[in-house]
């Protein structure tokens, strides 16, 4: 079984707070769905346009619906344009399961791109009429060294009025993810498409534009413990077993922090460097991936990886990653680096915490974990949560 790794992003055309673009992602225990849609125009009206077919195909096709179903309740849901006269929504439907199988259906969209090795990866299709709609599907696998990559119009006319009197063209496109590092994660994939898409429109985009790329890998799993456990005697006895686990391990938590470096037989140091105004610095501990303190930490990378998932703040989010602080490293661990977080909670009650005029009491602290697998989870990433 592979991780699925997939990504996402969109640039606005110019002078529009709403992208006529929009992805939607369903996890399920088998495969993802992505269902990439661009509604017709731009701003609210395809917005709205975009949003209701990808989030209905992504539904139907969740809940088992065929191809043909989903596409009727689309052709017979979306509300008509009052100066076109017309109900228009073009979209990429993409289900990937963790065995590598892949399916794909494109309607009057720019046809996906496959690249193996540095070469491109040519599908076969098939056509289908669908109320008077024509559907191209295919069907393939993807390996570890396969990457699939779907966008929008706007990415194929990037250009177009600026700096490429033709826009950049899916050719050009297809030979440029050709030149990608395979090992790139999907994540980089997307930047680097809508990086060269902002160069060629000169920061003001003729169009939306929206990359999705795919790929799988060997999943990777965190391992983060925080917060004593509710019993001292099983200390030694639960961190060994944290320790043994697969994967790498986070400690967030001063006093977790002390248990795990005792059980292990050495010292924490201390990284003062990482220390800023108002995040504690990062410990070190032989054989641990990261060590950071606990509320206020996992606070401030809960802040950077929701401003991640947001199209507006995503940006802020990729600059805040870039620096050498505990929230900025806990927080790219958990979005770049991890595909399954155990979180192993420790269940003791510090009494300093329950006095009442403290902020951050132990229910303030259970609720953050949950707010961090919730967020976690909506990444597309499976989460566990061990109390302890």
């Amino acid at each position: 079984m592979y991780f699925i790794d997939a990504a996402s992003k969109s640039i606005n055309k110019a002078g529009e707070e709403l992208c006529g673009d929009h992805v939607e992602y369903i996890n399920l225990v088998d495969s993802k769905i992505l269902v990439l849609s661009d509604g017709l125009g731009s701003g609210v009206k395809a917005n709205i346009l975009a949003t209701l077919t990808s989030k209905i195909a992504a539904t139907m096709l969740k809940e088992g619906a065929t191809i043909e179903e989903t596409v009727d309740t689309i052709v017979h849901t979306l509300p008509i344009c009052r100066e076109r006269h017309l109900a228009y929504s073009t979209f990429t439907i993409i289900r990937v399961f963790n065995d590598g199988r892949a399916y794909i259906a494109e309607f009057d969209s720019p046809s996906v791109f496959v690249v193996k090795n540095g070469e491109r990866v040519e599908l076969k299709k098939v056509k289908k009429t669908i109320n008077n709609k024509q559907i191209y599907e295919s069907s393939f696998t993807l390996d570890k060294d396969s990457l699939l990559v779907a966008v929008s119009d706007g990415v194929i006319h990037a250009g177009v009025g600026h700096s490429l009197a033709l826009g950049w063209q899916w050719k050009n496109i297809c030979k440029f993810l050709q030149e990608i590092d395979k090992n790139a994660e999907s994540k980089q994939v997307v930047d680097a498409v809508l990086d060269k898409c902002r160069e060629y429109y000169e920061n003001e985009a003729g169009d939306d534009a929206t990359a999705i790329a795919v790929k799988i890998r060997k999943q990777e799993t965190i391992n983060l413990f925080t917060g004593p456990p509710k019993d001292p005697d099983k200390d030694y006895e639960i961190i060994k077993k944290i320790l043994q686990a697969e994967g790498k391990v986070v400690v967030c938590g001063g006093t977790s922090s002390s248990i795990v470096a005792r059980t292990l037989g050495v010292e924490m140091e201390v990284d003062l460097s990482t220390m800023t105004v108002d995040i504690p610095p990062v410990g070190i501990i032989k054989g641990i991936e990261l060590v950071t303190e606990g509320v206020i930490t996992i606070g401030k990378a809960l802040d950077i990886m929701k401003d991640f998932m947001s199209v507006s703040m995503h940006r802020k989010a990729e600059k805040n990653m870039q620096e050498k602080n505990a929230a900025a490293m806990l927080a790219t661990l958990l979005i770049e680096r991890c595909d399954n977080l155990n979180l192993w909670v420790g269940q003791a009650v510090n009494p300093v915490h329950q006095r009442g005029n403290y902020p951050m009491d132990f229910q303030f602290k259970m609720n953050q974990i949950k707010e961090l697998a919730s967020v976690v989870e909506n990444m597309g990433k499976k989460v566990n949560i061990i109390y302890i």
